[in-house]
C-alpha cells in the first residue's frame, strides 16, 4: 500500500483502495455483510452515507484507519489497535500505557531488523528447544568417544 494518498472524500477513498487491492463492489460487500447495492449505491454518490459500522468494516477488510477511510487524513496507517490484534497481555499493555517500561527502547528494540530473529532465539530458549539440541548433541559426542 502506497506510504501517502492525495487527499479525497470517502467514496474516492474506498475506490482508489478497492482498485489497489483488486476488490469488487461485491467482495468488499461480502466482506463487510452489506447488499452489494449499498455498495454500489454509495460509491455511485445516489446514497450520502454509509453506516458507522460499515465504515469500521471497510477499515478494518484493508487494514487501514477509519480516519484513513474518512478522509481526513493522507496516511493508510492505523494509529490505534486493540490489544489482542497486538498480541499483547493486557499486563504489558499497562506496563508501556503506565510508562512501567521505557517506551523509547521498546520501540528501538522493535523497530530494529534483527528483533524478529532474537525474539525467535529467545522463545527457542524459553521452551527448552537449545536445551534439547544440546543435550543430542552431547549424546552425539558421547556416542561418537568424544570426551
Amino acid at each position: 500500500m502506497a506510504d501517502t494518498y492525495l487527499p479525497a472524500d470517502v467514496r474516492k477513498r474506498i475506490v482508489d483502495v478497492m482498485r489497489e487491492r483488486k476488490m469488487t463492489q461485491r467482495e468488499l460487500a461480502l466482506r463487510i455483510d452489506v447488499n452489494e447495492s449499498t455498495i454500489s449505491r454509495f460509491l455511485s454518490g445516489k446514497t450520502e452515507k454509509l453506516s458507522e459500522e460499515s465504515v469500521i468494516r471497510i477499515a478494518r477488510v484493508f487494514n487501514v484507519s477509519t480516519d484513513f477511510i474518512l478522509g481526513t487524513t493522507v496516511i493508510p496507517d492505523k494509529k490505534n489497535y486493540d490489544i489482542s490484534e497486538l498480541g499483547l497481555s493486557v499486563e504489558a499493555a499497562k506496563n508501556l500505557y503506565t510508562g512501567k517500561v521505557n517506551n523509547d527502547v521498546v520501540n528501538r528494540l522493535l523497530e530494529n531488523p534483527r528483533f524478529a530473529m532474537v525474539t525467535y532465539m529467545i522463545a527457542q530458549y524459553m521452551d527448552d528447544t537449545l536445551a534439547r539440541g544440546y543435550a543430542a548433541q552431547n549424546q552425539m559426542f558421547a556416542t561418537a568417544g568424544y570426551p
